[in-house]
């Protein structure tokens, strides 16, 4: 739905050359005009910049009647060539001024063409043929354009019948072919396909007399022959990027464009609005494109002084309707009329064209969107569409139409050219259409359109401009008018001063403001700065939105009152990945879409595919826009309307503003009065904040959702309303209470019910009240049959039970037994049966400890199967026999548990002191033992006994040497196995104390100095074990390290070979070394991945293995030197303890060598450890990326395996140096 809309017209008629123009090339480096007349050629822009004689070399005849068949621009060979109608091919130097003739043709020459791509030229001949020659003018070969045969393309019958067979018309098989038109000039008409493939030739049969088309490959071979079409002309153009061949056809009735494909048959056409005996075409062209079709048109009937009339028209299609975009009126005077015509070949809407006298124009057009500029309600969103005399008029606020279709067209009495919108508030309906023959017709609503000629416009004043004004746009809000001129600079027109002028336009820094190319669309809006974004295919500013589409098929819509450059310039890079999901200001769309135009006061944008159908789209950031103000204005049904309808997430009415919501409940439920919208509400509501997952604020976006009330969301909601529709009108809002109880976190169905079942017990008397069968169908609806018969049964209700079961589909055979057997039972047991079918122990273990005595092992076999103990001890009293059966019972649970102590101390509480104490005893609390047992009480032998088991079996075991002495020396009165323990715990001290509180120093020579003895040789041979692995570790370490490093510096300085697919290579060879280097362990990890954690974790620890050659050897190493020095710095107290006793018994030597052992191997570690763990080595190892890197370095490192949790660094070891263990006295 765009119009061309004419940008610039420059017109040169200040020259006068050589006799009269014939045809024209434009030279795409400078953009000037190479005109050739029968004297000469003279290059135009916009004064006589060179002129060479054609005449002085008698290339052409003195007397002026020569004939200039075409004319070339040559860029690569900064030359001009020229043909001659007596066969001279000439090539003229731009640069040296020479002019040379390259070829000759003794029957002259009646075309030129060259191919897109200036490889190839290709002559027609007087003789009827196609010479095909290089760009350097050697012949390919010529061949005749008169061909019998069809061409390669011959179409293959299938044995369906011939041609002759089928029907020919009305006319029959035998009438008589039209010759061409007797205005024809019976010359070829040659015309190249876009890619230089293929190039089709328009000549006249010699035997029929009529045009037929033929299309050539490149090598000069036919390809296929038209068939024989009625009334077809001389104008031929290819499509450049298409298959269609455009041509003229006049018919009995009509006069046509048609369109052929390469195999010669019609496809498609459009009637020119004349005559069918009233123009001739001159010439079709189709600009660089393949969007406009200009159609170079002459009168065929001369009027009083013998003068035509000429016209230049402008098609274009959508949706397979041609549409007149442009009428140029050349007038009757011979020197206005074109002489030639031709598109830029760079420049897609620009059209050159040089007239008789000399005149040079020049006509750029840009596409432009002709819509109405209103923005309250009364604007009915107008789009106008340009076609010939017509103009269709959309009116998207009422409906969408397809075009060609409208919702009213305008008829006027000559092609229009230009329609504009009236940008007055309250007139933005009514439209301005300026025609063809100079006029402006301007149509309102409810009356006739008003005429006016052009004559009448009389400026207020002037103002003089330095260049040429492309562009003009105004700004309803500000009044500020932009002027663009042709070299993209931006201007400021202060039209409402005493003295108008214009300034340059400056930002609030003072920078001037200025496009680098001049654009086809412009419109004022604030941003802080204007930029020009390059990937834009269109825009359109509402309100304070800026809504554009890009060429990565998106459609964002930006808020200009937070838009800056840079947040423009990220918006316009995003690409709309898996980051963009909930970004509100982007929205995906077809390939190619336009912005058409977007509704006022609504949410609707119409968008336009590159086919020409429509759509309509409801863009999100307009949408959240538009209900942010409902919400914020507490036009809460209109808010709900436009969700409902768009499929917005109804938390959003509360997410928005809590606090605000929670004021306006009432407010809220008046707007909406509505249970069934009510009820969608509820129905909708979730623990989830909207605004921050599915709708979130834009990042700079001013307003954001105001915290709310403490607790669940959907709690908080539903208490609200439920509390609100309760004092307004409880009978009217019956089902949306019940709702507001189904709906909360743990749902309150007994609380449902119950009303429900008040309903039924007393139904209410109000009109618009609610029954209790449509309540419960209601309820029904919203939980599930089986789960509602539960919980109503929960209630011991049996009402509500048979009520709720009526309305289910339950066969009475399943629920009347079971109900009727629950009548008969006590109310307390009945209840414990109830909350037993219904899975709810606790309840039922609560109700079946009140049914007495006689249930109680029923109540004891229901703690035994859900392990309700803790539960049951607190429903009977402590001194009661079912109290401590239940002890009893838990005790033997929690020993099964392996928590014996726990089992001993709730049995001792009971009063079962014999099954304390083994429990005791198996848990190895051997106090609580002994005091159990001083209870009981025990005999002393048996308690020497007891105390003598406790300490052998159990303490001893565990390595609690002190406390095994403890039970030996006090309880079974045996020194020496108390001194024995001691010294098998090297508690050397306490055994010493003993040895003199019992007077048994021969322990001393027999026990204590060889276990000293015995200890300082093990802990050195252990230090000297610890020692030399350390040192070996720590060695392998640094070669490990040193391996890596030159690795990845072979990597970063790898010579890569000098041809482009050398990162090609590097990256395959690197991800398939990468492959080969990990697939050890990569299967290994596949096998583990469903395994226990406790497999998993085994399976992580076996990665950190110390084998030469592993990945992570470097890590294992780490982890096995923290381990010996965490190891070794615990030995302190040890040594310490080992070394005053060998002192003691002037063991000097054997202490002095450990003390010096010891320290030594501390140093070395403390000296160590910056060597170990280097600065930096606790930080992830990241990808190697930078200007530095290579493929081959950044997928290595990113193939580098990454520490998990139990594979990452350890941290150094902080070792214990505050703790004094040496011996000043020992050296």
């Amino acid at each position: 739905m765009r119009n061309l809309r004419l940008l610039k017209s420059l017109r040169c008629s200040e020259l006068q050359g050589p006799g009269t123009p014939q045809c024209f090339s434009v030279r795409t480096d400078t953009g000037t005009v190479l005109i050739a007349s029968e004297y000469s050629v003279t290059e135009l822009d916009p004064r006589v910049m060179n002129e060479v004689s054609l005449t002085a070399e008698r290339y052409l005849p003195e007397d002026g009647s020569g004939t200039v068949v075409g004319i070339q621009d040559l860029p690569d060979q900064e030359s001009v060539c020229v043909a001659t109608a007596t066969g001279d091919v000439i090539l003229y130097n731009l640069s040296t001024s020479q002019l040379e003739c390259v070829g000759s043709v003794n029957s002259g020459l009646s075309a030129m063409s060259w191919s897109p791509d200036q490889e190839l030229v290709t002559l027609t001949t007087g003789q009827d043929t196609i010479i095909m020659m290089t760009k350097n003018f050697e012949p390919i070969i010529e061949v005749g354009i008169h061909q019998d045969d069809f061409g390669e393309g011959k179409f293959i019958t299938v044995g369906w019948g011939k041609k002759e067979t089928q029907f020919h018309g009305s006319e029959g098989k035998h009438a008589e072919v039209q010759p061409a038109m007797s205005w024809d000039d019976r010359r070829p008409r040659v015309t190249w396909r876009g890619d230089g493939q293929l190039f089709a030739v328009s000549s006249v049969c010699p035997q029929t007399g009529a045009r037929k088309v033929r299309v050539w490959n490149r090598e000069c071979v036919l390809q296929s022959t038209s068939e024989t079409v009625n009334g077809l002309e001389q104008s031929l153009c290819w499509k450049p990027s298409g298959s269609l061949i455009a041509a003229t056809q006049r018919h009995p009735n009509k006069h046509s464009v048609v369109f052929m494909e390469k195999n010669g048959l019609l496809h498609g056409d459009f009637t020119l609005p004349f005559g069918k005996e009233q123009v001739k075409v001159k010439a079709l062209l189709w600009n660089s494109d393949s969007t406009v079709l200009a159609v170079w048109l002459e009168d065929m009937i001369r009027e009083e002084g013998g003068q035509v009339n000429t016209y230049i028209q402008l098609w274009t299609v959508g949706n397979y309707h041609w549409y007149l975009k442009q009428s140029l009126y050349f007038g009757t005077d011979p020197q206005r009329a074109p002489a030639d015509v031709s598109w830029d070949p760079e420049r897609p809407l620009r059209l050159h064209l040089v007239t008789r006298g000399w005149a040079s124009l020049t006509y750029d057009w840009g596409w432009s969107t002709d819509r109405s500029h209103g923005v309250d309600g009364q604007d009915n969103a107008n789009v106008a569409v340009i076609d010939g005399d017509k103009v269709l008029v959309s009116t998207f606020r009422q409906c969408v139409v397809p075009p060609p279709m409208c919702a009213y067209e305008l008829q006027l009495p000559a092609p229009v050219n230009l329609v504009t919108f009236h940008r007055q508030p309250q007139r933005t309906n009514e439209l301005a259409a300026l025609t063809a023959d100079g006029h402006i017709l301007v149509y309102g609503q409810g009356g006739p359109p008003e005429k006016v000629p052009l004559t009448v416009c009389i400026p207020r004043s002037r103002v003089e401009l330095e260049g040429h004004v492309i562009s003009m746009c105004h700004s309803s809000d500000t009044g500020t008018v932009a002027l663009q001129l042709e070299d993209g600079r931006i201007r400021k027109f202060l039209w409402d001063s005493l003295k108008p002028s214009v300034v340059g336009w400056q930002d609030a820094t003072g920078y001037s403001i200025n496009f680098p190319d001049p654009c086809v669309q412009t419109a004022l809006c604030t941003i802080e700065k204007v930029r020009v974004a390059s990937n834009v295919s269109s825009f359109v500013v509402y309100d304070d939105f800026l809504l554009l589409t890009t060429h990565s098929h998106t459609c964002r819509c930006l808020r200009l009152s937070t838009l800056t450059v840079k947040g423009l310039q990220v918006a316009l890079a995003a690409d709309g990945g898996q980051n963009d999901q909930n970004d509100e200001t982007l929205r995906r769309v077809e390939r190619g879409s336009r912005i058409v135009t977007v509704v006022p006061q609504d949410t609707r944008l119409i968008l336009q595919m590159p086919r020409g159908n429509l759509e309509t789209i409801h863009h999100r950031a307009l949408v959240l826009a538009q209900l942010r103000k409902c919400l914020d204005s507490q036009k809460f049904r209109e808010a709900f309307e436009c969700m409902r309808k768009l499929r917005i997430n109804l938390n959003l009415i509360y997410d928005h503003n809590p606090k605000v919501f929670l004021e306006s409940v009432e407010t809220f439920l008046r707007q909406l009065d509505s249970i069934n919208h009510i009820n969608l509400f509820l129905t909708e509501l979730k623990e989830e904040d909207t605004t921050t997952t599915m709708y979130p604020y834009p990042s700079n976006a001013t307003g954001q959702s105001a915290p709310g009330a403490c607790g669940k969301k959907v709690d908080i909601v539903c208490d609200a309303l439920r509390c609100t529709m309760e004092s307004m009108d409880q009978h009217k809002y019956c089902l949306s209470i019940l709702t507001s109880h189904v709906k909360k976190t743990v749902p309150e169905l007994e609380v449902a019910l119950q009303k429900v079942h008040e309903l039924r017990v007393n139904p209410p008397g109000a009109a618009n009240a609610v029954s209790a069968e449509e309540a419960l169908k209601y309820l029904m609806f919203l939980v599930n049959v089986n789960e509602l018969y539960e919980h109503s049964l929960g209630t011991y209700d049996f009402d509500l039970v048979l009520m709720v079961a009526e309305k289910s589909q339950k066969d009475p055979k399943e629920y009347l037994p079971f109900l009727n057997m629950l009548k008969t039972l006590e109310p307390n047991y009945q209840r414990y049966t109830i909350d037993k079918h219904l899975k709810r122990y606790r309840k039922a273990l609560h109700h079946l400890s009140k049914c007495g005595e006689e249930h109680f092992t029923e109540a004891l076999n229901l703690v035994k199967d859900q392990r309700l103990y803790s539960e049951a001890l607190g429903l009977y009293p402590t001194d009661s026999p079912q109290y401590k059966a239940l002890s009893c019972a838990y005790a033997e649970y929690l020993v099964e548990q392996q928590q014996a102590e726990q089992a001993g101390l709730l049995l001792w509480r009971c009063g079962e002191a014999v099954r304390a104490l083994q429990a005791f005893v198996g848990s190895a609390s051997w106090r609580n033992a002994l005091c159990v047992a001083e209870q009981i009480p025990l005999p002393p032998d048996q308690l020497a006994l007891l105390a003598r088991d406790l300490a052998g079996t159990k303490l001893i075991e565990l390595r609690r040497y002190t406390e095994a002495a403890i039970l030996l020396e006090q309880y079974a009165k045996d020194c020496e196995e108390a001194i024995s323990a001691l010294i098998t715990g090297a508690v050397w001290e306490e055994a010493l104390r003993l040895v003199y509180l019992y007077n048994r120093q021969d322990i001393i020579e027999t026990n204590l100095k060889p276990a000293l003895l015995e200890a300082c040789s093990s802990q050195t041979s252990y230090l000297e074990a610890q020692r030399a692995m350390f040192i070996r570790h720590k060695t392998r370490l640094a070669v490990v390290r040193e391996l890596k490093e030159k690795a990845r510096l072979e990597l970063l300085d790898e010579d890569v070979p000098d041809c482009p697919e050398a990162e090609l290579y590097s990256e395959a060879s690197s991800v398939m070394s990468g492959s080969r280097a990990g697939s050890k362990y990569s299967h290994s990890n596949s096998r583990i991945s469903s395994r226990s954690s406790k497999n998993r974790r085994k399976a992580e620890r076996k990665k950190l293995s110390l084998k030469e050659g592993t990945p992570l050897e470097d890590m294992a190493l780490l982890h096995a030197l923290a381990e010996i020095i965490h190891s070794v710095d615990k030995m302190r107290e040890e040594v310490h303890s080992l070394l005053k006793g060998l002192m003691l018994f002037q063991f000097d030597g054997q202490a002095g060598r450990l003390q010096q052992a010891y320290g030594e191997a501390l140093q070395m570690m403390e000296v160590a450890l910056p060597e170990v763990w280097q600065e930096g080595l606790q930080q992830s190892p990241a990808p190697i990326t930078g200007p530095n890197s290579t493929a081959n370095s950044i997928m290595a490192s990113f193939q580098q395996p990454r520490p998990s949790s139990t594979q990452e660094t350890p941290p150094p070891p902080k070792m214990r140096n505050g703790v004094k263990w040496k011996l000043s006295i020992l050296k």
